[in-house]
């Protein structure tokens, strides 16, 4: 008698983020899982674009609380789209 096969194991399939987003489709924060939120977060670091993207969309808060205040302001910063900066004055010295 052969011996019994053991069950296959399926891994359950990746969500898909770069191709596989529904552009209709709304982001719900709360409906993620941390490893994708993770995975959004690590896109992010190698894409800013993402986050200018994410603002546009869902606004400047929903971005924030995906990727962190401390990130958006930095990429904002980094791309010259942050918030005013009072240490650079336009005006010459009298």
């Amino acid at each position: 008698m052969p011996a019994p096969r053991p069950a296959a194991v399926v891994p359950a399939p990746e969500p898909e983020f770069a191709d596989g987003v529904d552009d209709d489709q709304e982001l719900v924060l709360e409906d993620l899982t941390r490893e994708q939120v993770l995975d959004w977060r690590n896109r992010a670091a190698a894409d800013h674009q993402l986050v200018h993207d994410h603002i546009d969309r869902y606004g400047e808060l929903s971005a924030q609380r995906l990727f962190t205040r401390a990130f958006v302001c930095q990429v904002q910063r980094l791309s010259g789209l942050g918030r005013l900066d009072l240490g650079f004055s336009t005006w010459g010295q009298a």
